[in-house]
C-alpha cells in the first residue's frame, strides 16, 4: 500500500505544478499586444498602396492564404491556411498616399487594427507599420502567444508588400 501512495503523491505534485503553471501564464502573458515595423520601399507611395489595397490579389503574395473574399471596397475577408477562423477585415482610414487603417477580427478569438503610414525617402518610401491585437478569452491568449509569432509575421508581410510594390510598375 505505501508502495502506490508514493507514486500519487508524485503525481498529484505534477498536477498542482502544472496547475500552478497553467494559472501564471495566464496571468503573465498579455491579452493586448503592439507590433511596430519600419522597412525601406523603393517604390512610389502609390505603387504601395495599389498593393495594401488590391486585396483580390492578396493570395499571389502571402503564401498564408487560401483565398480572400472581397465584400466591398472597404470590407474584405482572408482564409488563412491551418486557421479555424477566417479573419473578417474592415478599412477605416484611406488618407492616401500617408495613412492607410484596417481593422480585423477572427470569430470571438481576437481582434485588432493595422495602421501603415508611408513618407517619401529619396526616390522611394519608408513605411512604419503598426500592428495591434487583443485576444479574448485565456485560452486564446497563450494558444496565440505560444504558436503564432505576430511580429514575424508582420515583418514578413511588410517585407513581401516591398517586394510586390517594388514589382509593380
Amino acid at each position: 500500500m505505501k508502495i502506490l501512495k508514493i507514486p500519487l503523491i508524485g503525481f498529484g505534485i505534477v498536477i498542482v505544478l502544472l496547475a500552478a503553471t497553467f494559472f501564471a501564464a495566464v496571468q503573465i502573458i498579455p491579452a493586448n499586444r503592439s507590433f511596430t515595423n519600419e522597412i525601406d520601399i523603393n517604390a512610389p507611395a502609390e505603387s504601395v498602396w495599389n498593393v495594401v489595397a488590391d486585396q483580390k490579389r492578396y493570395t499571389e503574395w502571402q503564401t498564408n492564404l487560401t483565398r480572400v473574399e472581397v465584400i466591398d471596397d472597404r470590407h474584405w475577408i482572408e482564409y488563412p491556411r491551418d486557421s479555424p477562423d477566417p479573419l473578417k477585415f474592415e478599412q477605416v482610414v484611406d488618407e492616401r498616399p500617408t495613412t492607410m487603417t484596417f481593422q480585423y477580427t477572427m470569430g470571438n478569438a481576437f481582434d485588432g487594427k493595422w495602421t501603415g503610414t508611408m513618407t517619401p525617402k529619396g526616390s522611394g518610401v519608408h513605411l512604419v507599420t503598426i500592428d495591434r491585437y487583443a485576444t479574448r478569452g485565456w485560452f486564446t491568449k497563450i494558444l496565440v502567444y505560444l504558436f503564432f509569432d505576430y511580429d514575424k509575421f508582420a515583418k514578413d508581410w511588410n517585407q513581401n508588400v516591398r517586394v510586390r510594390a517594388e514589382q509593380r510598375p
